[in-house]
């Protein structure tokens, strides 16, 4: 029996130092994904703000109590605010035919095509057992120097179950109906109007 204790702790060590295997989500997974053509609209999306209690690499979930939820091995396959803007970018594509020229600006007056430029700020991301909630504010205006609009908009979607896959799909979903919103607004934009109904 002596002679079995080091193999045995040799054992329990190794089970010890296990770690779960790590799984990676997208916000865009679950997202069609946008066509080609030609742009419409240009438009100049600054970098996202998201709520510093979950701009982290691991999923963060609200549990019933309300208490935060840090899920160490479920993690974002990229930086969140990142996802998020891709979000915005694909449905500004889709709905207004406006391309992101944040990356490579346009000067004004050096295309005939509506510039503009606009910022949002993620005030919830929020994922609990009855479902997701997510909320931006959002300013939109027309460039060099024209009319611009600030709004605030939320969307939730239920859940199937409160597990990772699930939240994540749920928040991907609530953000890109707020995505479209801002976009559809765009598309309206020089013909007047507000904020989009809630």
């Amino acid at each position: 029996m002596t002679r079995l204790w080091p193999t045995l702790l040799v054992f329990a060590l190794a089970g010890c130092g296990a770690s779960p295997e790590t799984h990676y989500h997208s916000l865009q997974s679950g997202l069609p994904p946008a066509s080609g053509g030609g742009a419409e609209r240009l438009v100049e999306v600054l970098p996202v703000l998201v709520p510093a209690s979950v701009d982290r690499s691991e999923l963060v979930l609200t549990g019933a109590d309300g208490r935060l939820d840090v899920r160490q091995s479920e993690r974002w396959s990229g930086d969140l605010a990142e996802q998020l803007r891709g979000v915005l970018a694909d449905a500004l594509w889709r709905e207004a035919r406006a391309t992101d020229v944040y990356a490579a600006p346009v000067p004004p007056g050096a295309s005939k095509l509506p510039q503009y430029r606009l910022s949002v700020r993620f005030e919830r991301l929020d994922a609990r057992p009855q479902g997701a909630t997510v909320a931006a504010s959002w300013t939109l205006r027309r460039l060099p120097d024209g009319r611009a609009l600030a709004c605030r908009s939320a969307a939730e979607r239920g859940m199937a179950g409160f597990t990772p896959d699930a939240a994540t799909e749920a928040l991907g979903a609530a953000a890109a109906t707020i995505a479209t919103a801002i976009a559809a607004e765009l598309a309206r934009f020089d013909q007047g109007g507000g904020c989009p109904a809630q």
